[in-house]
């Protein structure tokens, strides 16, 4: 494996271990404040779009850019905008690891859409790694009793990623990846404007210090995913995506204690297992010899 390849994967690592981290926050905030996660989702795009945007400007990235790209930004903001409004909704009502666990089939949800919406060749590999995953999220969700209101916000907002990621490489030529970012996250801003403004009028600021801090752990880990795509394809850094698991994993048992039962931990531990048939064995040995 070249040099490039494993700086990209471990610039990528750290940007996933960086996401759940705002979660965490994000859910902290919940328990000693009024904000619900549709404010804390508000405020975590607001101070990414006050950061990315000024510096996409300055950039020209928006330059010479028209209504193909504003409309698929939209749309990429709007899918965006849902998804973390339903997972922060998520994490004020389940353990962390049980959310990002029931979240994880965004990618499986989102290799089946590519095959349906862009008519993309997909594999046995990809398809084995969209059962595994499937098979995972419902040993963590655990259809019947056990499925609460948490549970339910978190597979809606894989459903919403798995569309982001779909609409994402839909519109990936439609203008620079800086300008993409800054785009998604002034629409995201946009679209929670009216839910998380009534919010911040209502209570004010409160644990500034802890909302900025989640907004800005949210912005870096944007910012990594874009860097570590300069140094390798979405081939090698796609089973990256489920190292989110083990920081929400590790956030949920030692700042807020939960416990995770044993078919919630096989299932983590499947779900995992799933990332090794999306990893070009082939190509990584041909590379070697």
């Amino acid at each position: 494996m070249e040099r490039a390849h494993l700086i990209g994967i471990v610039i990528m690592a750290v940007g996933m271990m960086l996401l759940p981290v705002g979660d965490a926050i994000s859910k902290y905030l919940t328990q000693v404040t009024l904000y619900t996660g549709i404010f804390l989702a508000w405020s975590r795009f607001m101070v990414g779009a006050v950061l990315a945007a000024p510096y996409a400007a300055a950039t020209g990235a928006f330059r010479g850019l028209g209504r193909d790209f504003v409309f698929r930004q939209t749309v990429r903001g709007g899918l965006i905008a849902s998804t973390v409004a339903c997972i922060l909704q998520a994490v004020t009502h389940a353990p962390l690891a049980d959310v990002y666990g029931a979240f994880f089939i965004g990618p499986s949800l989102a290799t089946i859409l590519a095959v349906v919406v862009l008519k993309e060749r997909v594999r046995w590999p990809e398809w084995t790694a969209v059962l595994l995953g499937f098979i995972g999220v419902l040993m963590i969700v655990q259809p019947g009793e056990r499925v609460g209101v948490g549970l339910l916000w978190a597979v809606a907002a894989g459903c919403c990623y798995g569309m982001y990621m779909v609409a994402t490489r839909w519109a990936a030529t439609s203008g620079p990846p800086m300008a993409q970012l800054a785009g998604q996250l002034i629409v995201a801003s946009i679209c929670l404007a009216p839910l998380g403004a009534r919010e911040l009028f209502a209570y004010g600021i409160v644990e500034g210090q802890w909302i900025l801090l989640a907004a800005l752990t949210s912005a870096a880990a944007n910012l990594l995913q874009i860097i570590a795509f300069r140094h390798a394809g979405a081939a090698y850094l796609a089973p990256i995506v489920y190292m989110q698991i083990v920081s929400a994993t590790t956030l949920s048992w030692v700042v807020f204690g939960d416990q995770l039962d044993l078919w919630a931990k096989i299932g983590i531990c499947v779900i995992l297992s799933s990332a090794l048939f999306k990893v070009p064995w082939r190509q990584i040995g041909a590379r070697r010899g």
